[in-house]
């Protein structure tokens, strides 16, 4: 297509089938057109610059700007919808994305410098590998389904929790996360290659495996990233969330079919019961009202026992639960001390998991008030 050819298109709305890498589209104003089979860049002529282009309510479908220098170009408007559209290996910078819609589309090893996706909704589309430098808004965007392994993020790049639909990821959809594997070529912009334009051997049956793997890298480094910023609330629940990924990595590790030694297979069981029992019982040390009603379940369980024991009378069961709840503050009653040495040992053993449970208690009442 000529330069020519292109105005032309511009006016009438619609550019089909067209390559543009040959063409400067810097200045251009593509709003309101609909953009079909189109490619701006390529890596024939990587050295490409893109600047103060309009884009805004147009509509992209399989166009490609790879390894494009796209500068202070304006994709906003809700009007905007970019569908199997890639960004492989671009350099962003000053772009906007406020607002637009971005379906099935490749961010893989992209820069975004200063930029913005505010209330942006952003399905299906590859981060792997993206930098995310400077000042860039997140404020109200949404991101479903989208792959986040290996992303950086800058100190000025502020996600939050509330940035990823529905609290998950990826990767803890397994239909969906298959889909994005197996069926790329088919939704997203052509086939998926590598940083160096290649095919690469992999099966993503072992990608799909390493599912749990790979979200537990992603919440523990949010974790960092949002502790780093202050952000304590949701750096608190991507710890939790990475922990409860690492037990869903360990049970496939633990059942799969490969070769596993039975004491790698021991240890794994008793990482995956005491990681299961801090969850449960504690929330990871970040939930209160599991820390309550694990006190709570500890004075009715040695309540049960001491009503139970035949070695002496407490004539009803509200009795019992008055020296159960004594003794998990270590102010064990007369009437079950030196009774039997059974009674003696449960009264030990309570009064030192009081003990604990009140300590532990403590903590994360005080990490909640200081998350305020």
């Amino acid at each position: 297509m000529t330069s020519e050819e292109l105005a032309r298109a511009i006016e009438q709305k619609e550019i089909k089938d067209a390559d543009l890498s040959g063409i400067n589209v810097s200045g251009l104003d593509f709003s309101g057109c609909r953009l079909e089979n189109v490619t701006f860049c390529n890596q024939q002529n990587e050295d490409k610059v893109i600047k103060n282009s309009n884009f805004k309510k147009a509509t992209f479908y399989n166009v490609f700007f790879d390894y494009a220098d796209i500068r202070n170009c304006d994709f906003d408007g809700k009007e905007t919808a970019l569908e199997k559209v890639s960004f492989k290996k671009c350099m962003l910078y000053k772009c906007r994305f406020r607002k637009t819609q971005i379906n099935w589309s490749d961010f893989r090893y992209a820069e975004i410098h200063f930029g913005t996706f505010e209330e942006a909704f952003v399905a299906n589309s590859d981060f792997y590998r993206t930098f995310f430098i400077g000042i860039i808004i997140f404020r109200k965007s949404l991101f479903k389904d989208c792959s986040f392994y290996y992303s950086y993020f800058d100190e000025g790049a502020i996600i939050r929790r509330d940035n990823l639909y529905k609290g998950r990821l990826l990767q803890q959809k397994k239909k969906q996360y298959e889909k994005f594997l197996r069926d790329w070529q088919q939704y997203g912009p052509g086939v998926r290659k590598n940083e160096q334009e290649k095919l690469s051997e992999w099966d993503y049956k072992n990608s799909l495996k390493a599912r749990y793997n790979d979200a537990e890298e992603i919440y523990k480094t949010l974790n960092g990233l949002w502790l780093s910023k202050g952000f304590l609330g949701d750096s608190n629940w991507a710890y939790v969330k990475g922990k409860r990924m690492e037990r869903n990595r360990m049970l496939l590790e633990l059942f799969s079919h490969e070769k596993v030694g039975f004491f790698k297979r021991l240890m794994l069981s008793f990482q995956i019961l005491f990681n299961l029992f801090k969850d449960v019982f504690f929330g990871y040390g970040e939930s209160m009202r599991k820390m309550i009603l694990t006190y709570i379940l500890m004075v009715f369980v040695f309540a049960y026992i001491y009503f139970s024991a035949t070695a002496i009378d407490l004539g009803d069961y509200f009795m019992a639960l008055i020296i159960s709840l004594k003794n998990m503050v270590a102010m064990t009653p007369g009437e079950v001390q030196g009774v039997t040495p059974f009674l003696d040992f449960m009264n030990m053993i309570q009064t030192t998991i009081g003990i604990l449970i009140t300590g532990i208690f403590g903590f994360v009442l005080g990490n909640k008030i200081r998350n305020q």
